[in-house]
């Protein structure tokens, strides 16, 4: 059991969620951590720079972890998955995510309140993007899609032991556009929370050297041979239905499209502003097409093996933080 790292030494009830992230020099995981007493989750900081101090606190764990992101994801999902079995929904953010406590308290509720397979937050207006379905559309609690992003995917437990083997294929990119394919059943299955955005502070593809793409090798390289792996194909991002700030669920892609014009307010906001308008205008017609829907697929044969010790290693060993029992697999 998890025990707090609280003043007068008690235990407390163990947190039901678990935020993890690869972290660097320049991460944002103080926000996560102020001081809040409605925190509902308990942060797990990997760090691959090993000059980064240790960092401690009430329900922190902490480790050195060299290696790219999804590779070092891999190595942690590995040894520490009885650890990871302890909580509901497990989020893996970006460590240039900036969001508050009570946010990111907030979208795990809300994870838990509809029982999403996977999820994320919004993105505010003035967020980096890649995907303009993904930019908050104040209007609703959430919308129902077809499609997370790697940024800040929440996965409920099962189903991120699950999907765990794309980690451990080799790519850093396009694994996103794999996993809903593996587990979907109905359409409200994934979602985007509108009600708890969060902003991405840098520039997509930033830290593109740290994850092995140098030498001529392009994030479309990894996305390409990943969907051909699956044998599925590029899917268009699209919302399914959604659900108002008041509980009302909408229909309707005429409803939905309608409710997306005011994107047309974000395109400002950042540079290239001709790069976002064009991924705005992509989601306008995405939307006038229709839901894209799921298509189901499986691990080709082999490719779901996750021998135990395979992985990265943690560079050196992890460190407890205090009043906490470090994760161990």
């Amino acid at each position: 059991m998890t025990r707090n790292g609280t003043e007068d030494g008690l235990e407390q009830r163990p947190r039901k969620y678990l935020l993890v992230a690869r972290i660097g020099p320049k991460s944002l995981h103080a926000q996560w951590l102020a001081a809040s007493a409605d925190r509902n989750y308990d942060v797990f900081l990997s760090s691959y720079d090993t000059s980064l101090p240790a960092i401690a606190g009430d329900g922190v764990y902490f480790e050195y972890r060299s290696g790219s992101k999804v590779a070092g994801y891999d190595g942690l999902l590995r040894e520490h998955a009885e650890f990871l079995g302890r909580y509901k929904y497990i989020c893996f953010f970006d460590d240039d995510i900036s969001a508050t406590p009570s946010s990111i308290s907030g979208i795990f509720s809300r994870c838990d309140q509809y029982n999403l397979k996977i999820a994320q937050p919004a993105l505010t207006w003035d967020s980096h993007f890649t995907y303009a379905c993904l930019l908050q559309q104040k209007r609703y609690a959430l919308r129902y899609l077809n499609f997370v992003e790697m940024m800040c995917p929440v996965f409920r437990h099962d189903i991120l032991e699950r999907i765990a083997p794309l980690y451990a294929l080799g790519y850093e990119s396009g694994i996103d556009l794999v996993w809903c394919n593996l587990v979907a059943e109905g359409p409200g299955d994934f979602a985007v929370i509108d009600e708890f955005p969060v902003r991405h502070t840098e520039p997509v593809g930033g830290n593109k050297v740290a994850n092995g793409f140098v030498d001529g090798r392009l994030y479309e390289d990894d996305i390409h041979a990943i969907l051909a792996l699956f044998r599925l194909p590029w899917l268009r991002a699209t919302p399914i239905s959604a659900v108002s700030r008041s509980g009302r669920e909408i229909n309707g892609r005429m409803s939905l499209l309608l409710s997306a014009l005011v994107l047309l307010a974000a395109m400002p906001l950042r540079r290239p502003v001709a790069g976002r308008f064009r991924a705005i205008l992509v989601h306008w017609r995405h939307l006038w097409l229709g839901a894209a829907g799921n298509v189901h697929t499986e691990f080709p044969a082999g490719n779901a093996d996750r021998s135990p010790g395979y992985g990265v290693l943690p560079s050196c060993k992890p460190r407890e933080s205090a009043g906490q029992s470090m994760p161990m697999a």
